[in-house]
């Protein structure tokens, strides 16, 4: 499909939107354009028993066919929430590090062969930046993703990518939305 002119990657794109479509036992969005075309998906992955007991740790972003482009994983630990993502290869690509932080989410995000990245946002967790150390890489807004979506607890992101971001801060980028999606679930269900 790639050899198609008229094809483009997820990453071509430099606005997203991000709808989650399931939240029992599983955390998958869809990844639409501006326009409302889909052009990518969020899996959650491993054994639906795992999931019951210990929520979505494995999720898995694609291309619209398929074509793998990021894991993401969120290891069992004690302590500050980490969570790792993988190229399709098994080559790591970042490692996540949610920061002890009163008002604001923080999240270090550490790029193999890349610049630092960190993730902040507001103390009620709808807008947020990821920056490098000298520029705003991306910006997201959650969103009313409706009233049917909002009783069963889906949530929707719109996220402005800097056209000079390169392939892996792109791919750092998405899977740090998920981990964000992620991390809000958890503190749910804590609070």
């Amino acid at each position: 499909m790639a050899a198609d002119p008229r094809y483009r990657s997820l990453l071509d794109y430099d606005t997203l939107v991000m709808q989650q479509v399931t939240a029992f036992m599983a955390n998958d969005f869809q990844i639409f354009d501006l326009t409302g075309a889909p052009i990518g998906l969020i899996n959650t992955t491993g054994a639906a028993s795992d999931r019951f007991f210990l929520g979505s740790r494995e999720l898995d972003v694609t291309e619209l066919d398929g074509t793998p482009l990021v894991h993401i994983s969120d290891p069992i630990d004690f302590g500050r929430d980490t969570f790792k993502l993988t190229l399709p290869s098994s080559e790591p690509l970042a490692t996540l590090t949610k920061q002890l932080s009163l008002f604001k989410t923080v999240v270090d995000i550490q790029v193999l062969n890349g610049p630092p990245l960190r993730l902040e946002g507001n103390v009620f967790d709808f807008d947020f930046e990821i920056r490098t150390p000298t520029t705003v890489a991306a910006r997201a807004s959650r969103q009313w993703a409706g009233l049917g979506a909002s009783f069963l607890g889906h949530s929707r992101y719109v996220v402005g990518i800097d056209p000079q971001a390169p392939r892996q801060v792109r791919l750092t980028i998405i899977g740090s939305l998920v981990a964000l999606d992620l991390i809000r679930a958890k503190a749910e269900k804590g609070s």
